[in-house]
């Protein structure tokens, strides 16, 4: 078999500083950074690709778009989780996804597709096309709504902004006297953005939430993360549990579903079908009445490649089959 050509790769991710925020954590005590500012996780890939000849380099997001054409073939954005700090670096990093689109260089995921899976309202996109989500009311930048009266209908409330990552800007309203509290302040940010209004699902704090990682649309492993005793937030720096294990069937089904329908419903807002992501973050909670869809990430998820050994390998090869001289997804 030949070898696949040396490629010079950059893994897009924050500035070293930020890893603090997330690691150590309680779960996975050891885990933690050894060439910031690659995150641990992401470490694993960078020495796979390493490995097998490619060059890597991290490029912290918002370098100069004409210097990254000359330095790589292809950049792999994964961890730029600092781009929710403030509105600021929000609008930046959107404004830089957009000036990597108009490079030419392959760039995955395909930005058009980042920005896209970036705005929450994504979630009615595929409600449209069949897939099964947490009931979601978008509310747009500027619009009014009551919230005691969405609660008086559905009882406890949860309020997050429609561009948001890692459950910052979440609100729980857990009753009317809450809802009606926090109304003004609501006001004041859906001023300032757009909003999303989901009924509270109780099962989070029992059955937790299963994410299901998938390369090229097809699945490769699985993570179950249970809050803390008492907390409705799964994730491990604020004090969540997880273990690496293959979800129940309903669950994978619905994990299946959605990683096929993305090029549907990227095209019922885009109006054109996109590629198949090099991966996805599928986040699936088992309700009351069915497995629901949570979040498809495609923008800086942890990938967990440390739930399965040779997940690294599988998504270098991944990469190495996907051309630098085509579109993403086009061999």
């Amino acid at each position: 078999m030949m070898t696949p050509p040396s490629q010079r790769i950059g893994i897009v991710t924050s500035n070293a500083e930020k890893l603090a925020d997330y690691y150590p954590t309680a779960a996975e005590p050891d885990f933690v950074p050894t060439e910031p500012p690659f995150t641990p996780d992401d470490q694993l890939l960078v020495d796979e690709l390493r490995r097998r000849g490619h060059q890597v380099s991290a490029v912290v997001w918002g370098a100069e778009t004409s210097r990254l054409t000359e330095r790589f073939e292809r950049l792999i954005v994964r961890s730029p989780w600092d781009y929710m700090d403030s509105d600021e670096q929000r609008h930046g990093f959107l404004r830089w996804l957009e000036q990597l689109a108009a490079t030419g260089l392959v760039v995955e995921n395909e930005p058009q597709v980042m920005l896209w899976l970036m705005d929450k309202r994504y979630l009615l996109d595929f409600a449209a096309v069949g897939v099964s989500i947490v009931p979601t009311q978008f509310i747009p930048v500027g619009a009014s709504f009551d919230l005691e009266t969405f609660i008086e209908q559905h009882g406890a409330a949860i309020i997050k902004p429609a561009v948001s990552a890692a459950g910052a800007g979440l609100e729980f309203l857990p009753d009317r006297q809450t809802a009606r509290g926090f109304q003004s302040e609501f006001a004041a940010r859906c001023q300032r953005g757009a909003h999303l209004v989901q009924p509270f699902l109780p099962e989070i704090q029992t059955n937790g939430e299963w994410s299901l990682v998938y390369f090229g649309g097809e699945y490769s492993h699985g993570i179950h993360k249970l809050p803390a005793r008492g907390q409705i937030m799964v994730h491990a720096e604020r004090g969540g549990s997880l273990r690496f294990a293959d979800p129940p069937p309903v669950v994978r089904e619905l994990g299946d579903r959605t990683a096929a329908a993305v090029p549907r419903a990227f095209a019922n807002r885009e109006d054109r079908v996109c590629h198949m992501p090099l991966y996805l973050r599928i986040d699936v909670i088992e309700s009351a009445t069915g497995s629901l869809l949570s979040e498809c990430e495609g923008v800086e998820p942890e990938l967990f490649f440390r739930a399965r050994p040779g997940s690294t390998a599988q998504f270098a090869e991944l990469i190495e089959s996907r051309s630098i001289y085509s579109p993403p997804g086009v061999n």
